[in-house]
């Protein structure tokens, strides 16, 4: 056979194979292609990351965005606080509750962590987190349909003195818009892991899911009429000392810290009491003068730095 006749039979070969993968290519959806390319991905995580137990077994595919406010206190919703047993409280520019227990609680939170529901505001809108060691310092979120994780109007902080005893208190809320929002299809926890393993480098090789993986939300950004803007978003609890949360549209990812935030907490109340401040300050207790509020917040702000740091 002739050079040239070999050159063309080989042509004609590799014409017909173009031909039957270029056929195949179209007569296959994407969708199967992607499916081939993920798997090693998720094999990946499974040989690397313990815990993955905690990932829902059927979670949402689609949630929509919250639009919530600062919640306002009404005269009726001071009078109820003012009502609360065995405290005296103030509040600060009518949405920040601050209240001290007349005499320490004699309740176990970190045996029952709704020990201390009947001296708390609307107690029944939180949900227990979890205890920062660091500053002994108790932690709920507040829930609208979900949990609002670390969100500085959306929380109560229950502080404790050494004998592990309730001595204080803030609270914040907030209000959902009326609006309606339209659901979106959101992100599987599963493809929210592997940004934090993958690409982000958060979760390193036999760190371990030590909490089940919920659906909550986070703040995304503040309005100028002081709308906020809440994202569906996963929850991962590490190692059980670290908090990721990853954005359940575009795969955000942000790492919060218990005693840092209690921090961020403790610094705003506190510019509430400086000198220049023009905040709007409340006695729960009609009947409080000027003095009486004085002197209870400077004891209150004693007991933030002598409790912090007990072990």
């Amino acid at each position: 056979m002739q050079w040239g006749q070999i050159k063309t039979l080989f042509i004609l070969c590799f014409l017909v194979l173009d031909i039957f993968l270029l056929h195949h290519f179209i007569n296959n959806p994407r969708s199967n292609i992607e499916l081939t390319e993920d798997v090693p991905q998720e094999e990946n995580l499974r040989n690397n990351v313990n815990g993955l137990d905690n990932l829902p077994s059927d979670p949402p595919v689609e949630e929509a965005m919250l639009y919530a406010e600062q919640k306002e206190l009404s005269g009726e919703d001071v009078e109820a606080i003012n009502a609360l047993p065995e405290q005296s409280s103030v509040i600060l520019d009518n949405h920040l509750i601050i209240s001290r227990f007349n005499e320490p609680l004699d309740v176990d939170i970190d045996e029952n962590p709704e020990a201390v529901g009947n001296y708390i505001w609307h107690f029944e809108e939180y949900s227990y987190f979890g205890k920062d060691e660091e500053t002994n310092t108790h932690i709920y979120f507040q829930n609208l349909e979900r949990p609002i994780y670390f969100n500085h109007s959306a929380v109560i902080l229950v502080q404790e003195n050494e004998q592990g005893q309730p001595v204080n208190y803030l609270q914040t809320g907030l209000a959902q818009t009326p609006e309606p929002q339209e659901e979106e299809e959101i992100n599987h926890p599963f493809a929210a892991l592997d940004v934090l393993y993958s690409r982000g480098g958060y979760i390193n090789s036999g760190d371990e899911i030590t909490s089940e993986v919920t659906l909550g939300y986070h703040n995304l950004l503040p309005l100028p009429n002081g709308v906020q803007v809440l994202a569906p978003t996963w929850e991962f609890e590490v190692n059980e000392d670290e908090y990721f949360y990853v954005n359940a549209f575009e795969r955000h990812i942000t790492a919060r810290n218990t005693s840092e935030f209690i921090d961020e907490m403790r610094t705003q109340t506190n510019q509430y009491f400086s000198g220049g401040s023009s905040v709007d300050m409340q006695a729960a207790d009609d009947s409080w003068d000027e003095e009486q509020v004085d002197e209870f917040l400077e004891e209150l702000i004693n007991q933030f730095q002598e409790i912090d740091g007990v072990e």
